[in-house]
């Protein structure tokens, strides 16, 4: 495979990001990658110079505003970072001849589908971080560029923020912990994330063919209260035992009095059938890649 001569990762330091930083040797000669405050999103003006600088073939955008709660106030942030760059970034890449990558999220759909979700169903986000998200994927196919969209569901690392870091910190103060069970979706370590973005570069590269939008996922389902549950199991400390309580979705913001709180799909399940034909390769259960995992995110936060 001929490598890539340069490639520029934004949201090196996020989730997904610092995960693919590590493995993008494999496809290209030179990595740049910069910080929030260097390529700041919200800086539309920055953006080009940037790129006119660095002048990649290919950039692969990890770099989102994720604060699904915060985005129905903090709009006119979520729209820039979100929907802006993403649409100045896909015009740049058409004009210079660059493949851009970009990951967005099964929160572009309302969850009322009863199977899991294929590329091609009907978006209908029902929170202003999925409107943003579906936006930026217009703009995307609108600049005419070469691009790839991952749709991505249920994140989680050893880093950043996200559901076992707040468990597992929940639990260390023993506090009592309402947790969603009739949401759907599953749970998706990001170093399995990137590993399989790579494999879709790679085949990308080799066979000249490209998919346009991809559905990232391990199989198999969970809800929040047994993916919490399954956490507290494995962290082991016999002198604390708080306690976790199954609430339904419609509850949540009567108990907790929050107008704020984002409406969520009740199913954030992904099809993954394109995915598997395109790199030939079967999806994991989510169970197998979380037993490998969960350790050594407990470890980092329990006390």
């Amino acid at each position: 495979m001929e490598k890539i001569d340069s490639v520029l990762l934004l949201g090196s330091k996020g989730q997904i990001g610092s995960n693919l930083k590590k493995k993008l040797k494999i496809i290209s000669k030179k990595i740049t990658t910069f910080s929030k405050r260097e390529f700041n999103l919200e800086n539309l003006a920055s953006i080009k110079k940037k790129l006119n600088k660095v002048k990649p073939k290919l950039i692969i955008n990890a770099a989102a505003y994720t604060k699904v709660d915060e985005a129905e106030v903090e709009k006119k942030k979520c729209f820039k970072i979100n929907v802006s760059s993403s649409k100045l970034i896909s015009e740049w890449a058409k004009k210079n001849n660059c493949f851009f990558i970009h990951y967005s999220t099964v929160y572009i759909f309302d969850g009322k589908k009863k199977t899991p979700w294929k590329e091609n169903d009907k978006p209908n986000p029902l929170n202003y971080y999925g409107q943003t998200k579906l936006t930026a994927e217009k703009e995307i196919i609108k600049s005419k560029c070469n691009y790839l969209i991952l749709r991505l569901n249920w994140i989680y690392n050893e880093n950043g923020e996200n559901f076992p870091k707040k468990i597992i910190q929940k639990f260390n103060k023993s506090e009592k912990l309402f947790l969603v069970n009739n949401q759907i979706g599953t749970p998706n370590h990001a170093e399995f994330i990137s590993d399989i973005t790579i494999k879709i570069i790679k085949k990308i590269l080799n066979n000249n063919i490209n998919p346009k939008i991809l559905n990232i996922s391990a199989k198999g389902k969970s809800n929040y209260y047994d993916f919490g549950k399954k956490i507290f199991k494995k962290i082991k400390n016999k002198n604390k035992s708080p306690k976790l309580e199954a609430i339904d979705a419609k509850n949540y913001k009567k108990i907790f009095k929050n107008n704020k709180t984002a409406v969520r799909p009740i199913n954030s399940l992904l099809n993954v059938q394109k995915l598997e034909k395109f790199i030939d390769q079967k999806m994991p259960d989510w169970n197998y890649i979380f037993e490998r995992k969960i350790n050594k995110i407990i470890k980092k936060y329990s006390i």
